[in-house]
């Protein structure tokens, strides 16, 4: 099956998006959760692993940068042209895939029926050998053997048209 356009352009969707996500999961794997720590002294630390020996954790400090609302708006933005785009190029490809269906369908209800037409035919021309093969075993007259011949010539032109090859 050749590659459509509409197939081109969603693996082409499907591979920008594919960056994004990874991007957007690998920056929250980046992110390392940090905690404040305190002990019984009211001495703070702060680290990415677990708190030291006779301190304990009081909170997780969120370390990641604050994301611009307009980057947000427009990444948003993005995301949901993308899906629909996405969505439409499925439409179209499911349209396209049911209109060639359709016109296979067509095709082969065509060729079944050029097949009985060329069957039918090749019975014909078969009924008309057999009649003048009936005229030869008894006695007939001139015009009925030509009758016959002429019936069998316009029945082989019939074959020749509705059986082609």
């Amino acid at each position: 099956m050749t590659m459509t356009w509409y197939t081109r352009l969603l693996q082409h969707a499907r591979a920008m998006l594919l960056p994004l996500a990874l991007l957007a999961a690998s920056s929250a794997g980046v992110a390392q959760q940090v905690q404040r720590c305190e002990s019984a002294d009211g001495k703070v630390t702060y680290s990415n692993t677990k708190c030291p020996e006779g301190t304990t954790p009081v909170r997780s400090v969120n370390t990641s940068p604050p994301v611009a609302v307009d980057e947000q708006k427009a990444a948003k933005e993005r995301a949901r042209r993308d899906a629909a785009e996405v969505k439409a190029i499925d439409k179209a490809r499911a349209k396209d895939e049911e209109q060639e269906q359709r016109a296979a369908a067509e095709q082969k209800k065509a060729q079944a029926k050029e097949r009985e037409r060329c069957d039918k035919a090749k019975r014909e021309l078969e009924k008309a050998k057999d009649a003048r093969a009936e005229l030869h075993r008894r006695p007939a007259t001139i015009q009925q053997i030509q009758k016959s011949d002429g019936e069998i010539a316009k029945r082989e032109a019939e074959v020749a048209r509705a059986c082609p090859g």
